[in-house]
């Protein structure tokens, strides 16, 4: 298997069963790592019961809840520990449509875009059954990222995406700072001076289905402050390729 999706968990009992079906009946393959940070509602037990049915499916399991960023870190070690070539990650709550998976791999595979990001404002405000508050936040933080970075993406916040292993391995995430929302500014941000191709995929963007979001004011507060000195700090320490 050369395609890996990762899955971060706190609470998603409700979701995840379901999830993983439908990623693993796509007509293009891909294993599925569940990084479960200790759910209260037993996530990871039911992963576990999942597992001899469904051998593509593994979990990585961690103490307590550790922030977002954190988990996609112990993910990506993980799957560059192992021979995939490309590594997807996407949300739990089927906010993210496990068919757009295949257009976000195809976009790398056969288009050869190094990063592909699954876009909700790519063509449009491509959202659904978001409050209007919630829609104009993150819409607002895109601006506000693409004004301090200068990156013409237009989606900075996204957390549908595609790598290319070869990004990962020069990103080395262990060493992004960000660990909220801001994580996913971030890694775009790094792959960006990298100089690597990032292309946008439109994508429709719906609320979770079940369950309890855990995005918060005080999530993309962390973001801001955080894009404001990452920016400060690219102007002197400037990201190089290691591995080709």
């Amino acid at each position: 298997m050369s395609n890996l999706v990762l899955i971060p968990t706190y609470n998603e009992k409700e979701n995840i069963s379901g999830l993983v079906r439908a990623i693993s009946s796509l007509e293009t393959p891909f294993d599925i790592l569940v990084i479960d940070d200790n759910s209260p509602d037993g996530t990871a037990s039911l992963v576990k019961e999942m597992m001899p049915s469904f051998p593509n499916l593994h979990i990585l399991e961690r103490t307590a809840k550790m922030g977002l960023g954190r988990a996609y870190i112990a993910g990506f070690d993980w799957a560059l520990q192992r021979d995939y070539s490309y590594i997807c990650e996407m949300d739990a709550d089927f906010s993210h449509d496990p068919a757009d998976l295949i257009r976000l791999h195809e976009a790398c595979d056969r288009d050869g875009a190094d990063l592909a990001i699954g876009s909700r404002y790519i063509s449009g405000v491509n959202v659904v059954n978001w409050p209007m508050g919630r829609v104009l936040m993150s819409y607002i933080a895109s601006m506000y990222v693409r004004l301090i970075t200068g990156m013409k993406i237009m989606d900075t916040t996204a957390g549908f995406k595609c790598y290319r292993r070869e990004v990962l391995q020069n990103i080395n995430p262990g060493h992004i700072r960000l660990v909220g929302y801001g994580f996913q500014i971030e890694m775009k941000f790094t792959a960006w001076k990298l100089g690597y191709r990032i292309v946008e995929v439109p994508i429709i963007f719906t609320d979770r289905r079940a369950g309890t979001s855990k995005m918060s004011g005080g999530i993309f507060s962390e973001a801001m402050w955080g894009v404001l000195r990452m920016k400060i700090v690219s102007i002197f320490r400037k990201p190089r390729r290691i591995v080709t």
